[in-house]
């Protein structure tokens, strides 16, 4: 048998990968579970048809961003070429189409954490953060195939595969947009022209891919339409704080219900991207695997904190981030409150366990649910500051070093 804090010796499986199993069959059941929740029982859910209808409106040359209310509710605001990479879910009943798409997001965190994590680590990560993934997979979105896809890229830099590292960011960002975040992840490259330019390949060959199934012109029109939702996105909601599953729009919200402050979204976002990015400014020397995958876990948390566009179910991405920060580190106590605090305020107070009343008049009216990652955010960056030290000076034991990157940066 060997020591939990030691290696396993060779030809002898390391005992992480027993609860990472436990953990990834348990994410698979709960995939499974919740689809057939949706979808056996109606009304089936409302974004599962948005999908399913996009794709055959695509197919049929009509307009992806038109409201077509004897079909759903809402507006599909997608791309045209998520709406294309659906077809494999589309094409099949309701029933194992949802199943399949349940799995496929559930999929995504799990191979993605247990990328960037060690076995045992990715457990930890994958546990914290399930009751989050529980809540987007209710919902039929998309923000855990998102972040699974972020993480999934970035491992793939950090292990030098151009391609698949810009594929899998790519494709993140055509579902939404801020997946493109993790091409943060190639300041970090030896290559960077040669992989920006593959980067650029992927994104153009990913968005002429619908060209497969409609024309170059209906394909223009299609994305003018989605230009013009995007814009009246961007614009700020008369109000927040309606109900649950509406917009919390992160940071911006916050400021908005709290302080009244009317600024449009852009300064804020642009002082959270200098914040996040500053860091970097320490040079390679600060660049060790741990800040790597700290800032990593700081992005995912970011994609959220200052999405103007950011429901409920989008927090999931914000969780994940946490989980996998806490995970990497140490267990010290502030880093245990801070992750209790987010899984408490974020995820049990989204469940029927706060009292209706309460939920109503305070968690969603003041958008409470933001709260606890400003703390969490602001630790992540003081870490990667240097102002805060992680307790790692690799970030992992000696045996788990390097394992996010075999090949260390010099």
């Amino acid at each position: 048998m060997t020591r939990p804090d030691l290696p396993a010796a060779p030809g002898e499986r390391d005992p992480g990968f027993r609860p990472l199993g436990w953990l990834a069959a348990l994410y698979a059941v709960t995939a499974v579970a919740v689809a057939l929740q949706r979808t056996m029982f109606p009304p089936p859910e409302n974004n599962l048809l948005i999908f399913r209808g996009a794709f055959d409106h695509l197919v049929a040359g009509r307009d992806l961003y038109a409201a077509y209310p004897r079909d759903y509710t809402d507006l599909f605001k997608y791309s045209p070429t998520f709406a294309l990479l659906y077809a494999p879910f589309a094409l099949l009943p309701l029933v194992p189409g949802a199943v399949l798409w349940g799995l496929t997001c559930a999929a995504a965190v799990v191979a993605g954490t247990a990328r960037i994590l060690p076995p045992r680590r990715a457990a930890l990560a994958l546990a914290i953060a399930w009751l989050a993934v529980v809540g987007d997979l209710q919902r039929a979105q998309s923000n855990v195939l998102c972040a699974g896809l972020m993480m999934l890229g970035w491992a793939a830099m950090e292990r030098r595969r151009q391609l698949p590292a810009a594929a899998a960011v790519v494709a993140g960002a055509f579902v939404k947009l801020f997946p493109i975040a993790a091409l943060t992840g190639a300041v970090f490259h030896p290559r960077k022209i040669r992989f920006g330019l593959v980067v650029v390949v992927v994104l153009v060959a990913g968005a002429a891919l619908p060209l497969l199934v409609t024309g170059a012109g209906s394909l223009a029109a299609q994305y003018r339409s989605w230009h013009a939702v995007e814009a009246r996105d961007a614009l700020p909601l008369a109000t927040y704080g309606l109900g649950g599953a509406d917009v919390y729009a992160g940071l911006m919200g916050l400021l908005r219900v709290w302080f009244g402050l009317q600024w449009p979204f852009w300064p804020t976002q642009l002082a959270g991207i200098v914040v996040l990015l500053a860091p970097l400014l320490r040079g390679p020397r600060a660049w060790t695997p741990a800040f790597r995958l700290e800032l990593l876990a700081s992005i995912l948390v970011f994609s959220v904190l200052f999405n103007h566009q950011a429901e409920s179910p989008t927090y999931s991405i914000a969780m994940i981030g946490a989980a996998v920060w806490y995970a990497a580190g140490e267990r010290t106590w502030w880093r245990t409150a801070l992750v209790a605090l987010c899984f408490i305020v974020v995820n049990l107070a989204s469940t029927p366990l706060l009292p209706p009343e309460l939920y109503r008049d305070y968690y969603v009216k003041y958008l409470i649910k933001t709260v606890p990652l400003v703390p969490l955010w602001i630790v992540m960056q003081a870490e990667l500051f240097g102002l805060i030290p992680t307790g790692r000076s690799e970030g992992t034991e000696p045996h788990e070093r390097d394992s996010l990157a075999p090949n260390p940066i010099a």
